[in-house]
């Protein structure tokens, strides 16, 4: 995910998303919406500080699987102080299921 800025709208950088089975999908925040990048930023740094640099990671398949690792761990396991100590599964849940 980035945001709208012009580095991330040239050709360069959408042929590394092109192809018939591009690995990573680029999504790009809403227009005016800052706060989407910094929610972003914070699991990235959460990802590298607390997962990925605690590893040795041999190519990109293996970031891969360790990616996916961490996000499942840190939506469904991990709790979040800004979620009273709930994970993001569980505080999601809570608040679909308030109708």
């Amino acid at each position: 995910m980035t945001d709208n800025g012009p580095c991330f709208r040239g050709v360069t950088f959408a042929d590394a998303f092109a192809g018939d089975d591009p690995l990573f999908r680029h999504v790009r925040t809403w227009v005016r919406s800052p706060q989407t990048n910094g929610v972003v930023e914070r699991f990235f740094g959460t990802l590298k500080y607390e997962h990925l640099y605690r590893a040795t990671i041999g190519d990109g398949n293996a970031l891969s699987v360790e990616v996916n690792l961490f996000r499942h761990t840190y939506n469904t396991l991990r709790p979040h102080q800004a979620l009273d100590e709930r994970t993001p599964r569980a505080a999601y849940l809570a608040v679909e299921h308030c109708d």
